[in-house]
Order: structure tokens, then C-alpha cells, then sequence
């Protein structure tokens, strides 16, 4: 009983994208078009967290899974936002400048000339007053700039 309760558990704690009740990963690619019942869905699950590639998979946008949409922490772009707010409100207003082409990198943009225009066009979403944080701005520029 344990382990049927232990398996449960696992399964569920693999619910990530790929099946909802088996998440993303190897097992939901091998088992994908047939998890109708629980003794598939458990195999999935279990192989899931046998393989250990649901980071990968994740990472990768692959295996089932899906990339996540919001920015990971990265302590390099929190400093260089942190410490240049003004100076990149201020590129970030004219569309163009060193601090732009700086956060782009940070942000791994390809497109460094798309993404100061959405900064331009989305000025007011991303600053959306004086006393906005360097993490709201963050999640601002995730939001509307990426």
C-alpha cells in the first residue's frame, strides 16, 4: 500500500506539462499515446523519474515538456538592472543605447533591434512609475519586451 501511495505521490510530483497526471519527460514520450490506465500512467511516472531528463527536457523545451516563460534568476542581469534602472529607462525610452544592447545580451535576445523597439512601445507597461523596483521591471521587460 505504501507504494502504490508512494507512486502517487511521485506521479503527481512530476505534473509539469506532457500528461497532467504523469508530466513531461521520457516516460510521457513512451508512453504517450497510451495512458489511459494507472498502471500506464505509473510506469510513465516512474520512468520519468528513473531517467532523471525532465531538467533537460524543461530546459530544452523537448520530451514533452515546455519552456518556462519567465526569466530564471540570474544574478548578473538582477545587478546590471539593479545598478543601471535609470540609465536603461532612459535608453529604454529613446530605443536604443549601450544599456539596451548590454540587457540584451543578458537576456540571450537575438534581436537586439526588435527588442529596444518593444522596450520603446512598452515604455509605460515596463516603468510604470518613479518608484518602480529593479525586479518589477524585470518581470515587466519578461512580460512585454520577449
Amino acid at each position: 500500500m505504501k507504494r502504490v501511495l508512494a507512486l502517487g505521490v511521485l506521479a503527481a510530483s512530476f505534473a509539469f506539462a506532457g500528461h497532467p497526471n504523469t508530466g513531461c519527460g521520457l516516460g510521457y514520450m513512451i508512453f504517450k499515446d497510451n495512458q489511459d490506465t494507472l498502471a500506464k500512467q505509473v510506469l510513465a511516472a516512474t520512468t520519468n523519474g528513473i531517467s532523471g531528463n525532465q531538467t533537460f527536457g524543461i530546459t530544452s523545451g523537448t520530451l514533452g515538456c515546455e519552456k518556462p516563460t519567465k526569466i530564471v534568476a540570474n544574478d548578473k542581469l538582477k545587478n546590471f538592472v539593479r545598478d543601471n534602472l535609470d540609465k536603461i529607462a532612459m535608453d529604454a525610452a529613446k530605443g536604443d543605447g549601450e544599456s539596451i544592447k548590454t540587457l540584451a545580451k543578458l537576456l540571450n535576445v537575438k534581436d537586439e533591434k526588435t527588442f529596444a523597439t518593444k522596450l520603446q512601445s512598452n515604455f509605460d507597461k515596463i516603468f510604470v512609475s518613479d518608484n518602480v523596483t529593479y525586479s518589477e521591471v524585470i518581470d515587466n521587460i519578461a512580460t512585454y519586451a520577449l
